[in-house]
């Protein structure tokens, strides 16, 4: 502040007890005999007084004035002569939360400030003043906000002092420090070197949560209330329960992870769980493959029966591209499946690695077999994610949401989990009736839907990826899609692995190892024959076949893996139709169907009757003793030079008991339906029941027979329970 001062300056303060105007200043000095000094300026002498001459009121009024200047310009900046790191540096101490570390800028703002009006000639403890009072009556937020601001943030959270003001531009309730405490802040950063508040120590879990936590972290989920009941039902301690109150603050301090422990499993809480990132801009096209079979959300027509049905689609992508290699669609999950949509994928190019789960489809030894399996011929690796680990292979669990799942909903009969169960419903019962031919056909026709596949995964590979860089396409930001990547990497220089249609052919023909006898090998009950396999009797070979072609197979060496020779079926017997692998396949699935369906039967028709399985049985053996003694009869009854040995007996009696048991071939070619249909026709018909004695005698014992008459019961039970609910005439 200076120390002297003009009329003119004495008069602009409008301090108390002078007068306003430079001349009565000056008439007043000269009254007063005030001390003086005079000065050149371009407008000649100029008189200047000491502020000593001032009375004490003038004086202090004077310095206020001079600090609500300093306090308004001021810019909160740290100066070049502070040296202290405090002041100047934010705080950056380990293990301080962010709140900590704001509030220790904001006070270094505040020291700054103080420390900026010392500098000015203002003494600490009026420049505090000047501050404090300057908050407290709500005019510092209008002469220097940002240091009202940092004041209000300097206090600790936890405990201070609230001074309300009447400002209307101030929100009531504002806190700032106290004097001491800013003195204290002082004193701080020559001791401490930093303006850091202590944090609160959160206090211990109490003893007993533990046990109510025996009760909330189980697998069933119950409720804060419902695991309080039976917290508070098996209270022991000898102090009063805890109040619901006291369990929900102690659960309050529990982190999300720990709270979920036991309430979820560990697969389902790597969904809260931190996770890293993958990266793939480093990997090449044909670098890994990733591979997932998807059961399809909507039903088609079954190409061999026509029933509606959901297919599998197993699909291959590619993790650099994003590109849908290779698709199979099979009638249901197996390692053929995986096959036959690995060749399709290698039409686009070896990979040399493929990532899949854990499912059969892909742990199986015709593709992992190291001597004779698929990918040893390939070159390529197989390596599978951990079991339960969906996440670790998104990329292919998202590629069946938009591919499949999303194409699925565009598709008449759609069933998946999140459509309406009374719309799902009404889909299932349409596509069946229209099945039975008692309406129209509601599901798509086999050929239909694999066309449809092939559009989708063409769509697909031409549709912009949000994961691929982004281009610039006529003016417009977007991203690559994945046959564009692939191409790019193309054109750069490098280069797919492609096998031709003769190498995929012998490549992805599934071997088994066998041994040569005479010149044959067994495979899957059939038998190939090649006079080349002659010298190679009683060795072991690998047998090469295609699983949509049962008439041939090619026999490899063991050792060198050199072709010898291509054995056709049957070659050295007659021929009849062989069955091809996949046709073994459905027949065993159809006659476990059948089985099972059957068993059920038997069940319902125990249930029934009781021990109808044990009389049947009875009934059975009864007629094989009648048939032996009808046989034996038949022998001793000839005449005397017609009459047969007793060695020769037996074998008469054998031969009809096998005959018995052995069902007439004109019957083998009749469906159930018509079987049961021609009995019916027999019961009827005496004549027509003659002519098929030996047959109605034994098919009202086969299960077949059960089965159909459960159903006429059925029908009859319904139909009398019908007439008697109708109203009488």
């Amino acid at each position: 502040m200076k120390q002297w001062l003009t009329a003119k300056d004495i008069s602009e303060q409008r301090l108390p007890g002078l007068p306003e105007s430079k001349s009565g200043v000056l008439r007043y000095a000269k009254l007063n005999n005030w001390e003086c000094q005079t000065t050149v300026s371009s407008g000649g002498l100029r008189y200047e007084f000491h502020i000593s001459n001032l009375s004490k009121a003038a004086r202090e009024a004077l310095q206020e004035q001079h600090r609500l200047a300093v306090l308004k310009k001021m810019t909160l900046r740290p100066t070049v002569g502070q040296n202290n790191r405090a002041l100047i540096a934010p705080s950056s101490k380990n293990n301080t939360s962010i709140r900590q570390r704001d509030t220790a800028n904001s006070r270094a703002m505040v020291l700054r400030a103080i420390q900026g009006m010392v500098d000015e000639g203002i003494s600490q403890e009026s420049a505090i003043a000047t501050i404090l009072t300057q908050a407290q009556l709500g005019t510092l937020g209008q002469s220097n906000p940002v240091l009202e601001k940092a004041l209000a943030e300097s206090v600790d959270a936890r405990g201070h002092t609230r001074y309300v003001h009447s400002c209307d531009s101030q929100p009531a309730g504002r806190s700032y420090p106290s004097k001491r405490s800013i003195m204290r802040w002082f004193a701080e950063v020559k001791k401490q070197g930093d303006l850091i508040p202590k944090k609160r120590e959160k206090a211990p879990l109490p003893s007993w949560f533990a046990t109510f936590r025996t009760f909330y972290n189980v697998p069933e989920k119950p409720s804060v209330n419902g695991a309080y009941e039976q917290f508070r039902d098996n209270w022991q301690g000898e102090e009063p329960c805890p109040s619901i109150y006291a369990v929900r603050r102690a659960l309050n301090k529990l982190g999300k992870v720990e709270r979920e422990k036991g309430r979820m499993g560990c697969h389902d809480l790597v969904n809260i769980r931190p996770f890293a990132r993958r990266r793939f801009d480093h990997l090449l096209p044909c670098d890994i493959y990733s591979a997932d079979g998807h059961t399809f959300d909507g039903e088609v027509s079954h190409p061999l029966h026509g029933r509606p049905f959901r297919p599998e689609i197993t699909t291959f992508i590619d993790i650099a591209t994003r590109r849908v290699v290779g698709v199979s669609v099979t009638l249901a999950e197996s390692g053929i499946a995986v096959l036959d949509a690995l060749m399709d994928a290698c039409k686009c190019g070896v990979p040399a690695l493929i990532y899949v789960d854990n499912g059969s489809g892909y742990v199986n030894h015709m593709l992992k077999d190291e001597a004779k399996g698929i990918l040893a011929r390939l070159g390529s690796e197989m390596t599978h994610s951990l079991p339960y680990n969906s996440k670790a292979r998104g990329v292919i669990e998202r590629v069946h949401q938009t591919l499949w799942v999303a194409g699925a909903k565009t598709l008449p009969n759609y069933v998946g989990q999140d459509m309406d169960r009374q719309a799902r419903l009404a889909n299932f019962t349409a596509s069946r009736k229209g099945a039975q031919g008692n309406g129209p056909i509601s599901t798509m026709s086999w050929e239909a839907f694999m066309k449809w596949v092939d559009e989708r995964v063409d769509w697909y590979n031409k549709r912009p990826h949000s994961s691929l860089p982004k281009i610039d396409d006529q003016g417009t930001k977007r991203h690559q899609t994945p046959l564009e990547v692939w191409m790019d990497k193309v054109a750069t220089g490098w280069e797919p692995l492609e096998l031709s249609n003769d190498e995929i052919a012998h490549v992805f023909r599934p071997r088994e190892e066998r041994t040569v006898v005479r010149g044959e090998v067994r495979l899957f009950n059939n038998r190939y024959f090649s006079p080349e396999l002659e010298e190679f009797h009683g060795l072991n070979v690998q047998v090469a076949y295609d699983i949509h072609d049962a008439s041939r197979v090619w026999v490899f060496d063991m050792e060198t893996g050199e072709l010898i020779a291509q054995a056709d079926w049957n070659a050295n017997e007659s021929k009849y139709f062989p069955d091809s692998m996949l046709n073994q396949a459905r027949e065993k699935r159809a006659q476990g169907r059948l089985n099972r369906a059957m068993k059920k039967v038997d069940e319902i028709e125990a249930e029934r009757t009781g021990n109808g399985s044990l009389e049947a049985s009875y009934s059975a053996l009864y007629l094989e003793e009648q048939n032996r003694l009808d046989a034996w009869q038949g022998a001793f009854s000839l005449s005397s030079a017609q009459r047969i040995t007793t060695q020769q007996a037996e074998s008469i009696v054998a031969q009809q008991a096998d005959n018995a048991r052995q069902p007439a071939n004109p019957y083998e070619p009749l469906s159930p339906a018509g079987r049961y249909a021609l009995y019916q026709a027999c019961q009827r018909d005496p004549e027509q029941a003659q002519q098929h004695q030996r047959w109605l005698s034994t098919y009202p014992l086969t299960k077949e027979y059960q089965y159909f008459r459960s159903l006429d019961k059925s029908s009859h039970e319904r139909d009398d329970i019908n007439k008697k609910q109708e109203p009488s005439s």
